[in-house]
């Protein structure tokens, strides 16, 4: 027997052979197929990694959107009261006289639109990759290829025939079969990050757009009712 070692990013592969056995056709091709799944299953993580970050940095995004927000709104509230555009609205108490500058607000609507707007982009393409790697997933029970474990079971079943020594071969397997269950872990992970994300970008731009609508009556109450000079 001599052992054979495969460096692979995803684990280290071992394997014996009897030297003194040609490989058959269906012994080969089974062993091409097995190490196809771990180039399958690399592949796979080196995605699900890349595109949990690109979420990550949605989240970043996203949490700044809404600590931008929170101010805007209540500036909403002290600005409608102020100005009577709305009736009936108890204020909290403060404690110190305070002024808001409504040219500056508005700039600060119009930065805080444009920022949900460049988010909205990166969020979208984010959007596709997850709902289309979702359908992937939908139609293929696995991302290896479908059959390539019955290669794998035709060796076991005429193992008198094969050079690879099986005993090994199911060790290693099982090894394998924990590396992927791991990168499977990690495409659950993703999916529920994703659900977290994009549900959050959801009820963020529904505050937003509230507030945009109450900016915009704003600034045309103010346009009209105490025109620039």
């Amino acid at each position: 027997m001599k052992t054979i070692i495969k460096d692979h990013p995803l684990r280290t592969i071992i394997l014996d052979f009897d030297l003194d056995k040609k490989a058959p056709d269906f012994e080969t091709k089974a062993l091409i197929a097995y190490y196809d799944m771990h180039d399958k299953t690399w592949e796979t993580k080196q995605k699900l990694f890349e595109h949990k970050d690109k979420l990550f940095e949605l989240d970043i995004q996203l949490t700044e959107s809404e600590y931008m927000l929170l101010p805007i709104e209540q500036q909403l509230d002290f600005l409608e009261v102020g100005l009577q555009i709305v009736e009936g609205v108890e204020l909290p108490p403060f404690e110190e006289e305070f002024s808001i500058d409504v040219g500056d607000f508005i700039r600060e609507v119009i930065y805080h639109n444009q920022a949900m707007v460049d988010l909205h982009e990166d969020l979208i393409a984010e959007w596709k990759w997850f709902d289309s790697w979702a359908d992937f997933i939908y139609e293929h029970e696995d991302w290896c290829t479908p059959g390539q474990n019955d290669l794998i079971h035709e060796v076991y079943r005429r193992y008198e025939e094969v050079s690879v020594d099986i005993v090994t071969l199911d060790n290693d397997q099982q090894d394998f079969f924990g590396a992927h269950g791991e990168v499977r872990q990690l495409q659950n992970e993703y999916f529920d990050y994703g659900d977290q994300i994009f549900g959050m970008y959801n009820r963020i731009k529904q505050r937003a757009e509230k507030a945009y609508k109450r900016a915009e009556r704003l600034q045309k109450h103010v346009d009209k009712n105490f025109p620039s000079k």
